[in-house]
């Protein structure tokens, strides 16, 4: 074995590239692993700089290890990996080791380094065939080695704390997790410029900063856009400077109309351009580097097939979109692509919001983000990796018009499912062409509508019933009321011929069928789609029943063959449920839904007379619902409310929102809304509602808590699906 061991003092990752050192990490783990029996997976103690001996891990991880991060240079005699104890004391240093140590190069942190090559696709392995003047080797982008250079680069001289990378990674986060503005980060960067006597390897402004790291995927897209949402300035559209739709200006007022414009300045003598500012700008974050950088990671590289990997013991439980009819629908009608487990398999979700959080603004915008499901459970929904993929600006709401802005996703999710693109997967050490696929989407009743294009507004505004679904505009309260409860029951169930207890008529019809992807396609045979924009002229509310517009996800070749397409998110409909039944029973003003139109509506559709209001001269007298609790019954619930106490992050202070002094509840958030339906609502009300009022509530707070669990039994979910018709039946008897 060669004695010489110089190459342990090599530090910078472009010198631990070359093949003394490469050669001599070889050398050390055969010596290591010689008493080993090969592609066993044994482990022994990694020496390199991050473990120190002190964790065990294989031949190819330990190699990847003293690639990236180094060797622990003091580690002589490799005592830990058989080789006997030395004297040390009659050892010298050699020259060669000398002159490491008086010109080595700054050390890379394994942070930095881990960034670089996530960011550019390059993992030590890939450098092994190449030679540093070989610059058009296609696996390596430039890239990485101009990135290289900024980690390993003194921030100045003499510095060993940071290099100029990851100091300016360091600022850009403390900009972020600070809240700071970009005039404020520039006016640090100057203080500091100055501090260092003007250094040029320190950026100068936030502009600066963020150009160093724009090739870290740290950025984003702008995309222009037309004031009125009619188009996006790109492809055919990217020179023009007005809407060919509604003729409005692509720029702002006061702003350069012309590349070439210019400006003198009398102060300083010289002409400045005037920069062109346009009116709405579209925020993209690009989706193919950000799911490649999941599997450069090991160990995220091997959850990203855990879908197929694990071991599903029982069938008949659900604890993954995995489980469901959904995932196995897209599985058999496209083989190919579930052939590789490792292909992504994502959910969409969107909603707006103000951003200032003053109620007296008018204000929206809508974030896009996108859910890989091919991760367990535990690790899909949280924040790592849920991915922002669009910022659609505002102080508009996107509304019909959000397909203008989903255009770039879209045509990055059609280039992924037909082409792919190339990946290396960390965990099989290999690379492999990534699709992926987008199995739905996931929003608030009125985001639905802009997202399935069908109209959740009017008398058919369920998506799922469509055109048969069953209404009756009120004459009085001048709203649209549905009541087809019954026809979710039990062909022979009693209820469907009991006239007396619900709206005087018999139930013969069967429940709706949602409509296929298929059928959605062949109804628009022929129909041509909306032309976009707010200044649109339209003729026709609707091209057909309650269809706006052809969705833009039809455009995605699969996405007609999938069995669910958009899904409705449960803690909307829990909060509105919740405040609604709040509002009722408390009897709070422009909360509740008993009013004097909707009681002199029963008149009008002939049902539960005893509520009917009595005209007394030019009043009505309005008779107690068994629902409606006295003023000492109210107090008990409230009084019940304020001295709820919950775990700390279970929920808000619930009890501040019960007022004694006016006999309200506000201010209750969705996850507020969500805990009380679920965990409060019995015991609030218990001994105080009668046996019909309560019974039905309780069974609808037992059904979300059921849906809302972390596992689900198909057999359940059946008696979940006839439970809740019979339940939404008996409250409108009540």
């Amino acid at each position: 074995m060669d004695n010489d061991r110089s190459w342990m003092h090599i530090q910078g990752l472009r010198n631990r590239l070359q093949p003394t050192y490469r050669n001599g990490v070889q050398n050390f783990l055969d010596f290591a692993f010689k008493d080993t029996i090969p592609n066993t997976g044994a482990k022994k103690r990694c020496p390199c700089l991050k473990c120190r001996n002190y964790i065990d891990h294989n031949r190819e991880t330990m190699r990847a290890h003293l690639l990236r991060v180094g060797m622990e240079p003091d580690y002589n005699p490799w005592i830990f990996h058989g080789e006997e104890q030395l004297d040390m004391g009659n050892m010298e240093m050699s020259e060669e080791e000398g002159d490491l140590f008086d010109d080595e190069d700054p050390l890379v942190s394994e942070e930095m380094a881990a960034l670089v090559h996530d960011a550019t696709n390059v993992v030590p392995e890939n450098l092994n065939d190449r030679d540093e003047e070989d610059k058009d080797h296609p696996e390596i982008p430039d890239k990485f080695y101009r990135l290289m250079k900024d980690a390993e680069e003194e921030l100045f001289s003499g510095c060993k704390t940071f290099s100029r990378l990851e100091f300016i990674v360091t600022l850009l986060h403390l900009k972020v997790s600070g809240h700071w503005h970009d005039k404020s980060f520039t006016l640090l960067l100057s203080a500091l410029h100055k501090a260092f006597n003007y250094d040029p390897k320190f950026p100068k402004s936030s502009r600066e900063a963020q150009k160093c790291t724009k090739d870290l995927g740290l950025n984003y897209v702008k995309i222009h856009a037309c004031v009125n949402h009619c188009i996006l300035y790109r492809k055919e559209y990217e020179n023009v400077d007005s809407c060919p739709t509604c003729e409005e200006s692509r720029w702002k007022e006061g702003s350069g109309e012309f590349d070439d414009s210019v400006t003198f300045s009398e102060s300083q003598g010289t002409s400045q351009r005037i920069p062109r500012i346009p009116r709405l700008v579209l925020r993209y974050f690009p989706l193919v580097p950000r799911l490649q950088r999941l599997f450069m990671s090991s160990k995220i590289a091997k959850h990203m097939r855990w879908h197929k990997d694990r071991k599903r013991v029982d069938k008949d439980v659900l604890r993954h979109p995995s489980d469901s009819k959904a995932w196995e629908k897209l599985d058999d009608s496209f083989p190919d692509f579930a052939a590789d487990p490792r292909n992504v398999r994502l959910g969409l979700s969107t909603d707006g919001f103000n951003p200032g959080a003053h109620l007296g603004t008018k204000y929206s915008i809508w974030p896009v983000f996108l859910v890989p499901y091919n991760l367990p459970p535990w690790m899909c929904m949280t924040s790592p990796y849920i991915m922002l993929s669009l910022l659609i600006p505002g102080p508009k709401s996107p509304g019909n018009d959000i397909d203008v802005f989903l255009e770039p996703l879209i045509d990055e999710f059609q280039e992924l499912w037909e082409v792919g693109v190339k990946t290396y997967d960390s965990h099989s050490r290999q690379n492999f062409n990534m699709k992926a696929a987008l199995l739905w989407t996931m929003s608030d009743f009125p985001a639905y509508g802009n997202l399935s294009c069908w109209s959740t507004c009017g008398k058919l505004a369920c998506p799922t019933c469509h055109k048969h679904t069953w209404h009756k505009r009120l004459k009085h309260g001048s709203k649209e009321c549905f009541k087809g409860t019954r026809m979710f029951l039990e062909p022979d169930h009693r209820w469907r011929n009991d006239k007396k207890s619900f709206d005087g008529e018999k139930e013969r019809r069967p429940p709706p069928i949602p409509l296929s992807g298929d059928e959605i396609l062949e109804a628009f045979d022929g129909v041509p789609n909306v032309i976009f924009g707010k200044k649109r002229k339209r003729t026709d509310r609707y091209l057909f029943d309650q269809w706006k517009k052809l969705s833009i996800f039809f455009r995605l070749p699969y996405w007609s063959k999938l069995l669910i397409r958009h899904n409705l998110d449960v803690m909307h409909i829990e909060k509105n449920i919740c405040d609604s039944i709040l509002g009722t029973i408390l009897d709070i003003p422009n909360k509740k839904k008993d009013t004097l139109k909707a009681r002199k509506d029963l008149k009008e559709m002939n049902v539960h007379h005893n509520l009917i209001p009595i005209k007394i001269g030019d009043k009505y007298a309005i008779p107690r619902a068994p629902y409606q609790l006295t003023s000492i019954e109210r107090r008990k619930v409230l009084e019940f409310l304020s001295k709820v106490k919950v775990p700390d992050g279970y929920s808000s202070n619930i009890a501040r929102c019960a007022s004694m002094e006016d006999g309200k509840i506000s201010n209750m958030k969705s996850h507020d809304c969500h805990v009380f339906l679920q965990d409060l609502l019995k015991p609030a009300f218990q001994g105080i509602l009668p046996k019909e009022v309560l019974e039905p509530l309780v069974e609808l707070s037992l059904f979300f808590k059921q849906l809302c669990s972390k596992t689900l039994k198909i057999d359940v979910l059946e008696k979940m699906e006839k439970s809740i018709a019979i339940t939404l039946s008996k409250l409108e008897k009540v």
